[in-house]
């Protein structure tokens, strides 16, 4: 399918958009056929070098605020597309599937889901993210000052997305990533002379204390991993079909890799071929599906020990992606 995904005068009212991103997702029908297949998709990088390789991982790789590592799905996903023709829609639902499959990620397996990922195109993309902040502010990722949700809630990109992490501990205990515990924060029973500096009640008497934006994590230590894992909890990907001058299976690509991995530069021509360099200036060689590197790099971000500290859990993923090593 080679038209162009710009198609003028089809728009949705900001209601239409809102209300079918938070219903349930109608099972995709769209033929795996529709998108032209991609070769490169089966070739690994193995023999390229090293530093290329690191180049790759520093520029794609993005930390989560809380733990600092490489955040993936941890559930299955259920991608929803909205804004275009059913046609459109239903191609790019199918290929965010095909694509996680095919790197490690579960796909849900229930026809009426509820979307974790909403993939909306709008001509008036801004106006849509405005409706997000004030309805579901949460799904524009962490924000400590209002100063930050608002650089978050601006439209930088053609094609833009947005992360709401979470961090999960040894007992698959779940909290989404923000500044702001919600509640009191954490109960902790302890010494009463760790708080009151021995003054008030008898040492060794057991006081209770709440920890204001503090959660429970179940950790372990050792100089290897902490026991915590980052998690996608949900993602936003808006796309104006104006601003971008691509084909269906293109754009469908691009989308899909935003949509499996939070890519830290998109804005800079990677080291490597890759799909995430369509939209930024300047760059040598520009993909128009997604390349062998962006494959590896995938299946290497869903294998690699989620439970490994920021460093190492980095390094295996370098050490994966080169290599063409594959999780079981």
């Amino acid at each position: 399918m080679r038209n162009t995904i710009f198609r003028t005068g089809y728009q949705l009212s900001m209601m239409l958009l809102l209300g079918a991103a938070t219903a349930s997702a109608q099972p995709s029908v769209a033929p795996v056929g529709h998108i032209p297949a991609a070769p490169a998709e089966s070739i690994t990088v193995t023999g390229t070098s090293s530093k290329a390789v690191n180049d790759f991982v520093r520029a794609a790789a993005t930390p989560t605020h809380i733990t600092g590592k490489v955040a993936r799905w941890d559930v299955p996903i259920c991608p929803s597309a909205l804004g275009m023709p059913l046609d459109v829609t239903e191609l790019v639902v199918q290929r965010v599937k095909d694509v996680a499959l095919k790197v490690g990620a579960r796909v849900s397996s229930n026809p009426v889901c509820h979307p974790n990922i909403v993939i909306a195109f709008s001509t008036v993309p801004q106006e849509l993210l405005d409706s997000i902040r004030k309805d579901h502010r949460e799904w524009l990722g962490y924000q400590s000052s209002a100063e930050e949700l608002d650089r978050l809630a601006t439209v930088t990109r053609p094609v833009q997305a947005w992360y709401s992490t979470a961090t999960v501990d040894l007992n698959g205990r779940r909290q989404i990533d923000s500044a702001q515990i919600t509640g009191r924060g954490l109960k902790i029973a302890a010494p009463c002379s760790l708080m009151t500096q021995g003054y008030g009640p008898r040492a060794g008497d057991i006081c209770t204390f709440w920890l204001p934006n503090a959660i429970k994590a179940e950790v372990k230590g050792t100089r290897l991993s902490d026991g915590l894992q980052a998690a996608f909890d949900h993602i936003v990907i808006i796309a104006n079909p104006r601003m971008v001058h691509s084909t269906v299976s293109t754009v469908a690509d691009y989308i899909a890799v935003l949509a499996l991995a939070q890519i830290n530069s998109l804005d800079t021509c990677q080291s490597l071929p890759s799909i995430t360099s369509l939209l930024a200036p300047g760059c040598a060689r520009v993909a128009t599906e997604i390349t062998g590197n962006d494959m590896t790099y995938l299946k290497a971000v869903y294998a690699a020990n989620p439970d490994k500290l920021p460093e190492l859990q980095k390094s295996e993923i370098a050490y994966r992606m080169e290599q063409g090593i594959e999780g079981h």
